[in-house]
């Protein structure tokens, strides 16, 4: 028993040596009304960066909301979080750019590599001027109008805070403009379904960044603030702040091994120019050495009889590609469901799931899982799939254009 025991303890102790920061699952019970999780899939972009793509639904299965999360633990001396603005420098200059953009221009003027971001905070759509606070690195780029702001301090620790307290502690901030949680509570205001981007503190200090699809109905129809609000908490944030949404909402992401991606699907069906963006920026630098494998999907989708490319690939212990040693090799966990033939899974027609694993020296060092359903890529129902987004998209375009008129005659009278 206590060899057992010793083993186990040796090999705990690995797995955390070996192991990214663990984040909790989003908490189903705290979610808003009848709302359920349909999917949850994780990725990892760097050792304390977890992406998280989500899908909710209601009980009836009629209100699919697709969700991106960005979970950032401050902890990590490598990584910090940037506000930005264009060329990532103070200026009067007023011009919207993306927040791709603005990610490539804090590379170059810092050295910095972004490994995540998202759309920062209201603007004028005339001008592109910032509609409240803004400090780049510790300088004044626009002054608050009084909205409440998220901020890194001078000591590298997060905080949302009102638009009253003072900034003489801090290095970066961005303003926001409702918020959504304050002390573990839901304190959101109703209003309509739209695409969200929200910004969250743990009680741990660890960062969630939150980005809703909306406005593609029955992809995904948006949140309104509370249940935007209700996300944050069931995500663990004690205070949660929204930011610009609408077609302002992105959400960019850099898994491991990988490029700077949008992990959302912007309403206006494209990366739409805004203000500000917060960025995730670490100061690791690639070593070449190899820490571990990924996959490429946490979840592959096959349909029977057909074929799907899984992808293993090496990363060092800062997220950058590293060389795989020889000796390894994927493997099927049993061949239920079809054969691999080199890195291509070949469906034998039966339907289940079947996990994937990359076999290094004899053990297994990393795992995915193959799904193989009748839904995966079946060509006819891609096709009326998208026939009937277009359709979704022109009547909801119609709807936001109706909407603004509707609030313009209501701001005249």
């Amino acid at each position: 028993m206590k060899k057992t025991l010793a083993v186990l303890m040796s090999v705990l102790m690995l797995l955390v040596a070996v192991m990214p920061t663990a984040f909790a699952s989003m908490d189903e019970s705290l979610l808003y009304g009848d709302t359920v999780i349909t999917s949850d899939k994780e990725y990892r972009v760097v050792g304390s960066v977890i992406e998280r793509n989500i899908i909710l639904n209601n009980a009836e299965g009629s209100e699919q909301r697709k969700c991106f999360v960005l979970e950032i633990d401050l902890n990590n001396p490598d990584l910090s979080i940037m506000a930005t603005y264009k060329n990532a420098e103070v200026t009067t200059d007023w011009e919207r750019t993306t927040v791709r953009s603005q990610a490539r221009a804090a590379e170059l003027k810092y050295g910095v590599n972004v490994v995540g971001a998202i759309n920062g905070g209201f603007y004028s759509t005339e001008t592109g001027e910032p509609s409240g606070l803004l400090i780049m690195n510790g300088k004044l780029g626009h002054a608050s109008n009084g909205s409440p702001y998220f901020a890194i301090l001078n000591d590298g620790t997060a905080v949302l805070r009102e638009g009253n307290v003072s900034t003489a502690d801090v290095k970066e901030a961005v303003a926001g403009k409702i918020w959504l949680v304050k002390n573990g509570k839901n304190v959101a205001p109703a209003n309509k379904l739209n695409p969200r981007t929200a910004v969250g503190i743990k009680a741990d200090g660890t960062v969630v960044f939150f980005v809703v699809d909306g406005r593609q109905d029955p992809d995904s129809v948006g949140m309104d603030y509370p249940e935007v609000a209700a996300c944050m908490i069931a995500l663990g944030c004690e205070t949660a702040l929204e930011l610009d949404g609408g077609g302002s909402s992105t959400m960019l992401a850099k898994r491991e091994a990988s490029d700077l991606n949008c992990s959302n699907s912007p309403s206006y069906g494209y990366e739409r120019t805004v203000a500000t963006s917060l960025l995730v920026v670490t100061s690791a630098q690639p070593s070449g050495v190899f820490d571990h494998v990924t996959f490429s999907e946490s979840l592959y989708l096959c349909s029977p009889m057909e074929s799907v490319t899984v992808s293993a690939v090496g990363v060092d212990a800062n997220g950058f590609s590293a060389k795989i040693p020889a000796g390894g090799s994927l493997q099927l966990a049993n061949d239920s469901l079809g054969k691999l033939n080199g890195n291509k899974f070949v469906s034998n027609g039966e339907i289940g799931y079947v996990d994937v694993n990359y076999v290094l020296n004899g053990e297994v060092v990393a795992t995915s899982v193959i799904r193989v359903t009748h839904s995966a890529d079946n060509i006819f129902e891609s096709l009326y799939n998208r026939i009937m987004q277009f359709f979704y998209n022109i009547i909801n375009t119609i709807k936001l254009l109706i909407d603004k008129f509707d609030e313009k005659i209501l701001s005249k009278m």
